[in-house]
Formats: structure tokens, sequence, C-alpha cells
């Protein structure tokens, strides 16, 4: 094997380390973003037209204002609403960067994606199926 050779070679392995470092470093950025500190809900919307669509997103709107929700190292998270009697807890988990699953002890769990992550904001999509077969996206807003 020649000097070039070798050279290509630790090239190629330090591109390689260099890539899973920095995939690792924004996965650890974005856990650390999302659990350090509790989070204020600010708006839920829809681009659904439907009526009785955007009159469901009013009401979760109304039922969560000055909601809190903290999610915890270990992947627990609690969510705290003076209109609702009892606490929301259950597991969160981070696929990549852009998707949040939200699984609450005694529902259905959610995949959302994430729009926006920074210290100060975090807003979601997730994507429903009305009656009609309709498609629609609803947005959740919280911050800090």
């Amino acid at each position: 094997m020649n000097i070039e050779n070798m050279r290509n070679i630790i090239k190629g392995f330090g591109i390689i380390l260099f890539t899973l470092l920095t995939l690792t470093a924004c996965e650890t950025d974005s856990a650390t973003l999302l659990t350090d500190g509790v989070w204020t809900f600010q708006s839920m919307t829809t681009d659904s037209e439907e009526s009785s669509i955007i009159s469901l997103v009013s009401l979760a709107q109304a039922l969560l204002t000055e909601a809190s929700m903290e999610f915890q190292e270990g992947g627990t998270y609690i969510m705290i609403s003076p209109f609702v009697e009892n606490a929301t807890t259950g597991e969160w988990e981070l696929i990549g960067e852009d998707q949040l699953i939200i699984d609450p002890d005694d529902e259905a769990s959610s995949t959302s994606r994430i729009k926006t992550l920074s210290k100060e904001k975090l807003s979601y999509t997730e994507d429903f199926v009305d009656g009609q077969m309709n498609t629609y996206m609803v947005t959740t807003t919280w911050t800090r």
C-alpha cells in the first residue's frame, strides 16, 4: 500500500468521524434544548377550513391556556393546565432532529414534525385526517 492510498484512507476516516460527531452533537443539542426548562403554551392553529375542526382546535387552545410542559431528561414529561384537573404525564422521544413523539400515559401517542426548536420557542405540527378523508395540519407553539 503506498502513501497516497494511506492518506486517502485517513481522510475518509476523518470525514466519517466528523460527520458522526456532528450528527450526534446536533441530536444532543436538540434534547438539551427541549429539556432545558419549562415551556408555556402559546397557541394552537390549524390549516383546516372545516368549522368542526376549527372549533375543536379552539377548544383545545382554550383548555391549554396558561398550561406548562416540562420535558425531563430520561424521556418523561409532565403537562399542567389550570383548566384540567390532573396533570398529563407520559414519555417523549426525539427521532432525529425533526420528529417528536409524545406518548401520554392514558392516551394514544402522537408523532409531530418540529418546525422550530430554540431556547425560546418550540413549535411542531401534526397531520390529521377528518371524516371526509381530508388531511389537515395542527401547529402547536410553546415558549419560555
